[in-house]
């Protein structure tokens, strides 16, 4: 399959007998050719009208789409012609409008699901069978994973959940919900109904253990940028729920993903091994259909579906999302006031914080979408370190963290480098790591009590504020010493900014890693593959480093 835009998208056509949207020319309820519209569309709804007299001040023909009202993008159509056209940003109003006839443009009667259903039988039935053969291929290639449905409560996942089912000839698919606590109400609302309207269908659903608003206060809101919300509040709880449905086989999910809602996903493959959720096989059964074709399998299926589309919401997913365009911002404004209240609360208090000259504004103008990461006050993230005169192969740190009066919860962290032996001695206490297979030792990591031996030991700045923690690290290993004092670093930092934000947990491929009440890596079952330490599944191997990396105070200080 193409990507959606290097070939010209197949135009709709309008069967003026029948009044629906035509996926060929040719009408396969009433025989007419259609004539051509546009390349895309969506049905309107009684809720989504009367919002738009509303705000606009202009009467609509009618009430939706089964009275001729249809939508692409921001331009209204009427029974195959184009009304008027809508502005994109902030509050809509009508920029365009179109010439029609109003007595010939009106139909003699209302069609209904049936007849949209019978209208595009060939076309609807085709990609459904598809659809249904792609699901069946993939579960007979993956015997030991276990088939799940990943269901947002978008319309999207709605068409999966009923594919995926009827392709199985079951309604006991497991069904995850990963609840980010910033769903549209509409959304728990439909949740609730669709979980207690399909009994058949196990339903998991959970979310992270932090507070959104409280991760918000530690790191910054997340931003176009840097969507660190995603793999806090969506990937991590579906990773644990992943685990408890099948820990050692995995899972595929199928997802309602289509190349066509975003850029970024016009080259996605109909599956992917997941880097955020291990143990995840993703699948897309619907990944080439248009929205005209969700809508029309919703419609001519009777599937229920969330109300927030009734509404006018294009698409459903987080409030608080940066991605939201102004469009969808002012709708949720209007729609849900109290919820949206509170998130500007918050922005304008966190601009405040940070210093912003014009707090309002930076809200107002959507700076705070922009943000590469935290950059306000002084870091945890910021570790000195200094090269030791003694012996090349070690480096000097200083931590501004207490680790406390036993080692323990820092041990956690160098875990995954081996097997760990604690030691005390007069210099201080720390421990060394051995290779697990070869039980050659790779560093010794030593907590130094002697100040004093430290500054004559290493190139250490008289200008320096000492830290909380002074650290010596004796390299042992002959090999990439370079990159194991880099991985070694990385972890020291990860001890002093963590959230226990669980983004770790998901990556890792034995399920190694808790975090409540505390981080904790379990030897027993953590196999040393380096996933939780290397940078290549979340970015700089810590949702909360990658948010602070840029800040102002998060520099490493090299004194040579």
């Amino acid at each position: 399959m193409c990507p959606i835009n290097s070939q010209k998208a197949e135009p709709l056509h309008w069967c003026k007998n029948c009044g629906v949207p035509l996926l060929k020319k040719r009408c396969e309820n009433c025989g007419y050719d259609g004539h051509k519209i546009c390349s895309d569309l969506k049905p309107m709804f009684k809720e989504e009208c009367e919002f738009l007299e509303r705000e606009t001040g202009k009467k609509l023909l009618c009430k939706g789409w089964q009275d001729g009202l249809w939508m692409r993008y921001k331009t209204i159509w009427f029974n195959g012609r184009r009304l008027f056209r809508l502005s994109a940003n902030g509050k809509p109003k009508i920029i365009k409008e179109y010439p029609f006839n109003d007595d010939s443009d009106h139909l003699d009667c209302r069609p209904t699901q049936e007849t949209l259903y019978r209208a595009n039988k060939s076309t609807l039935d085709g990609i459904e069978h598809e659809s249904i053969s792609f699901i069946q291929q993939i579960v007979k290639e993956y015997p030991k994973r276990k088939p799940v449905v990943s269901f947002s409560g978008g319309k999207d996942s709605v068409v999966a959940s009923y594919l995926v089912r009827k392709a199985l000839d079951t309604n006991e698919v497991s069904h995850i919900f990963s609840d980010t606590t910033m769903e549209y109400p509409d959304t728990y609302e439909y949740i609730k109904r669709f979980s207690e309207g399909n009994g058949g269908i196990p339903f998991y659903q959970r979310s992270n253990m932090n507070d959104f608003l409280e991760m918000c206060e530690l790191i910054g809101p997340p931003s176009r940028i840097n969507a660190w919300c995603c793999t806090v509040f969506k990937a991590s709880p579906i990773a644990n729920m992943v685990n408890s449905i099948n820990d050692k086989g995995g899972v595929i999910s199928f997802e309602g993903i289509r190349k066509r809602e975003s850029y970024r996903r016009r080259y996605r493959e109909k599956t992917y091994m997941n880097k955020k959720i291990v143990h995840q096989l993703s699948a897309y059964p619907i990944l080439d259909w248009k929205e005209i074709e969700v809508w029309l399998f919703i419609l001519a299926k009777s599937l229920d579906f969330n109300s927030a589309y009734k509404r006018g919401f294009p698409r459903v997913g987080c409030m608080y999302c940066p991605n939201n365009i102004s469009y969808n911002e002012y709708l949720l404004k209007t729609i849900y006031p109290t919820e949206i209240q509170r998130w500007e609360g918050f922005l304008l208090n966190y601009a405040k914080k940070i210093g912003k000259e014009d707090p309002t504004d930076y809200v107002s103008s959507g700076a705070w979408k922009m943000r590469v990461g935290k950059s306000e006050g002084r870091s945890f993230a910021y570790v000195r370190k200094s090269p030791c005169l003694r012996n090349l192969n070690a480096m000097h740190f200083i931590l501004d963290k207490e680790i406390g009066k036993n080692l323990e919860d820092f041990i956690e962290r160098f875990k995954p480098f081996g097997r760990i032996e604690t030691f005390s001695d007069h210099h201080g206490e720390g421990f060394i790591v051995k290779n697990s297979d070869t039980d050659e030792g790779v560093f010794i990591l030593k907590r130094v009590k002697d100040i004093e031996v430290l500054k004559r030991e290493s190139k250490i700045d008289p200008d320096w504020e000492l830290g909380e923690e002074f650290i010596c690290v004796d390299i042992l290993a002959t090999k990439n010493i370079h990159y194991l004092l880099q991985s070694i670093e990385r972890q020291m930092r990860k001890f002093q900014v963590c959230t226990l934000c669980g983004a770790c947990t998901g990556i890792c491929p034995a399920n190694a890693i808790s975090i409540s009440p505390h981080f904790k890596i379990h030897s027993d079952k953590c196999t040393n593959c380096g996933r939780c330490v290397s940078s290549k599944y979340i970015p700089f191997g810590c949702i909360t480093l990658n948010s602070v990396r840029q800040g102002k105070d998060f520099r490493n200080v090299d004194r040579n």
